[in-house]
Parts: C-alpha cells; structure tokens; sequence
C-alpha cells in the first residue's frame, strides 16, 4: 500500500512543522515582551534625564544664592 520510506518521511515533515510554528509563535511572543520593555527603559532614561536637568538647576550657586536671598 503505502511506501514505508515516504511514509516516514511525511511523519518527519509533519513532525518538523508542528515544531517551526512552536517556535516561531515562542519567538513572536518574546519580540513582543521585548518591545514592551524597550518602551519602559525609554521612558526610564527620559524620566531620569528630566530629574538630573531638575537637580543641576535648583543645585546650581545662582539658584541657591537666589532662594537664600528670597527667602531668609
């Protein structure tokens, strides 16, 4: 009836893209995860680049003198 090798060989196929779709969804989910992240340390960096802008003007001399003066 049936060809053993080509019997074979169609299982092994099978077997083979049952496999390539596991891995290509896995790959699919963990590209996703990374952007989500990517997203969150980009904010991170833009958040703590205002908050050093913000530490270097109220800590610069000319603010300090000026709000020593202000308010003493």
């Amino acid at each position: 009836m049936f060809d053993k090798k080509l019997f074979i060989s169609l299982v092994i196929f099978s077997i083979l893209m049952i496999f390539t779709s596991i891995i290509k969804t896995q790959t699919r989910i963990i590209e996703k995860n990374i952007s989500v992240y990517d997203r969150k340390i980009s904010n991170l960096k833009n958040n703590l680049y205002e908050a050093e802008l913000d530490y270097y003007y109220l800590s610069s001399p000319k603010v300090i003198s000026k709000n020593i003066i202000e308010y003493s």
